[in-house]
C-alpha cells in the first residue's frame, strides 16, 4: 500500500462509522420520508397512491419524438401503443397491452410476435426495461431498440392517449 493511500482508506473507515441509524427498514431516511411526503402535498411529486397511468407520454430529442399512450381497459389493465425514433428512417413501434402494479408495469406487444418486458412508472416518467427479449426485436427497425427508451406523462386521460400518432400505426391507441 502507498503511503497516499492511507489517508484516503483513513477516511473511508470514518464515514463507514457515520451510520446514526435513523434508516427505515425501507432503505430511506426518516428525513427523507418526511421531505417526500411534504412534496406530495405541495404537488411537487404525484401521490403513489392515486398515481394514474392513463394518458399520453412523450420524450423530445434531436432525433425525434418518442411516443407512448395507455388507454384504461380494466381495473389495472390498459391497452398501450408506442413510438421509439431514432432517426427518418430508424424506429420501433407497436401496439399491445398493459398490468399496473404499483409502480410495476408489463407490456406484452402483440401482432409481430411475442414480446413481453418489465416497465417502472412513478407517475412522471414510464421507463422501459434495460434489457428486453429478443422477439421484441421484430417490432424495431434495423440499429433500433426499446431496451431502455423512457417517455413522460404530458396529458393524463383516455381521450389524450386516443390522440397519439404513430408512423406506420395510425392512432397508437386508436
Amino acid at each position: 500500500m502507498t503511503r497516499a493511500a492511507l489517508p484516503i482508506l483513513a477516511l473511508c473507515a470514518l464515514l463507514a462509522g457515520c451510520d446514526d441509524g435513523a434508516f427505515t427498514p425501507s432503505g430511506g431516511s426518516e428525513a427523507g420520508a418526511a421531505l417526500d411526503a411534504r412534496a406530495v402535498e405541495a404537488g411537487v411529486l404525484p401521490n403513489p397512491e392515486n398515481i394514474e397511468f392513463a394518458g399520453r407520454f412523450e420524450t423530445r430529442s434531436d432525433l425525434g419524438i418518442d411516443k407512448f399512450c395507455a388507454v384504461k381497459t380494466g381495473s389495472d389493465r390498459f391497452d398501450v401503443g408506442f413510438l421509439a425514433v431514432f432517426g427518418p428512417e430508424s424506429k420501433c413501434e407497436g401496439t399491445g397491452t398493459a398490468s399496473v402494479q404499483g409502480d410495476k408495469v408489463e407490456i406484452t406487444l402483440n401482432g409481430k410476435g411475442a414480446c413481453t418486458f418489465a416497465a417502472r412508472y412513478d407517475g412522471i416518467e414510464l421507463r422501459f426495461a434495460g434489457a428486453v427479449e429478443s422477439g421484441c426485436a421484430r417490432y424495431c427497425s434495423d440499429r433500433a431498440s426499446l431496451s431502455g427508451t423512457h417517455y413522460f406523462m404530458i396529458e393524463p386521460g383516455d381521450s389524450a392517449a386516443r390522440n397519439t400518432l404513430g408512423r406506420e400505426i395510425d392512432r397508437l391507441c386508436g
